[in-house]
C-alpha cells in the first residue's frame, strides 16, 4: 500500500514531465528558472511564515547537514581511492553519491508521506541542503578551478535563502503579512511541488544514458542503501524523534540529484556517467524508498 499510495503518485507526476518533454519540446529554462525564483522561494515563506519555527529543529538539522555531507563525501572519496578512479571519475562519483536530490523528488515525497505535518522539517532539510548543491558541488564539478569563497557567493545569490531570511524577519518580530499579500503566496508556493517532479521528469528525458556498469552499480549501493543506513545512524546521534526524524531519513535517502549533471556538463566532470546514475538510481528509487517508508512506519 505505501507503494501505490506514495511512491506510484510521485512517479506518475515524474514521469508526465517525461511525456512533456519528448512530446512538447517546452522552454526548459524558463520553466526551471520561474521554479527557482518564483514558486520554491514562496512556498519556503509561506510554510515557515506560517509554521511554527523552532530554532532548535533549525540547529538540529544543521548539524545532521553537515555531518551527513562530509560522512557521504569521505565514503565516496575513500571508494573513489579504493577503486583507483581517475580524478574526473572520482569527483563525478562524489556528486552522484553525497548530493542526492532533496528537492524536486525528496521534497513532493515528504509531503505524499507526512502531509503538513512534516512540512516544515521537510522545507529546512531543503533549505540547508541547498547550500552544499549550490557550493561543494560547484568546487567537486570544477575540481580546483574555482575557491569555496566564490561558490558560497553564487549559492547566496539563490531567492530561497532569501525568503529564508525575511520568513525568519517576520518570525522574530512577530509581524503580520495582509491576507492580499498572503494568499498569492501560498498561491504560488502550491506549484512548487508538482512543477519540481515534473522538471525532473523533464531533465531524465533531456538524459543521454551511457552504462558503465561498474561505475552506476557502486554508486547507487552508496546512494541507496549505505547513505540511507547514515541518515539512520546520525539522526539517532543527533537525538532527532517523530516526524522529524522521519523526514529527514526519508528526504536524504533519495536519488542522485539533478544539479550536479548541470555542472558536470558545464566543465566537463564525466556527465554521462553522472547522467547515468541518475537515471538508474531514480529508477532503483522506487523499491528502496518503498522499504524504508515501510521500516519507517
Amino acid at each position: 500500500m505505501l507503494f501505490v499510495e506514495i511512491i506510484v503518485p510521485v512517479f506518475i507526476v515524474i514521469f508526465s514531465g517525461f511525456v512533456l518533454e519528448k512530446t512538447g519540446k517546452l522552454d526548459f529554462r524558463t520553466l526551471t528558472s520561474t521554479s527557482l525564483y518564483l514558486f520554491s522561494p514562496a512556498l519556503v515563506f509561506s510554510a515557515l511564515f506560517k509554521g511554527d519555527v523552532q530554532f532548535k529543529l533549525a540547529w538540529d538539522l544543521t548539524i545532521f547537514m553537515v555531518l551527513y555531507t562530509l560522512a557521504l563525501l569521505l565514503l565516496s572519496e575513500g571508494c573513489g581511492r579504493l577503486m583507483r578512479m581517475e580524478n574526473d571519475t572520482r569527483s563525478a562519483f562524489s556528486l552522484t553519491t553525497a548530493m542526492m536530490n532533496v528537492g524536486n523528488f525528496g521534497l513532493p515525497l515528504a509531503y505524499f508521506a507526512f502531509g503538513e505535518e512534516g512540512l516544515n522539517a521537510s522545507i529546512m532539510t531543503f533549505v540547508l541542503f541547498t547550500i552544499p548543491l549550490g557550493t561543494l558541488a560547484i568546487v567537486l564539478a570544477q575540481g580546483t578551478g574555482t575557491s569555496l569563497r566564490s561558490a558560497v557567493v553564487n549559492a547566496m545569490r539563490i531567492p530561497i535563502f532569501h525568503a529564508v531570511i525575511l520568513a525568519m524577519v517576520f518570525k522574530a518580530f512577530s509581524l503580520e503579512l495582509p491576507p492580499f499579500l498572503l494568499r498569492p503566496i501560498d498561491l504560488l508556493g502550491q506549484a512548487a511541488i508538482p512543477v519540481m517532479l515534473v522538471l525532473l521528469g523533464m531533465q531524465l528525458a533531456r538524459t543521454e544514458f551511457n552504462a558503465s556498469p561498474g561505475f552506476i552499480s557502486l554508486s547507487a549501493l552508496l546512494r541507496l542503501i549505505i547513505a540511507p543506513v547514515v541518515a539512520w545512524g546520525l539522526t539517532s546521534l543527533i537525538g532527532m524523534e517523530g516526524v522529524t526524524r522521519k523526514v529527514v531519513i526519508l528526504q536524504t535517502s533519495t536519488p542522485s540529484a539533478v544539479l550536479p549533471l548541470l555542472y558536470s556538463l558545464r566543465f566537463g566532470t564525466r556527465p554521462d556517467l553522472v547522467a547515468g546514475a541518475i537515471l538508474v538510481t531514480t529508477l532503483l528509487s522506487a523499491i528502496t524508498l518503498t522499504v524504508i517508508l515501510y521500516l519507517l512506519n
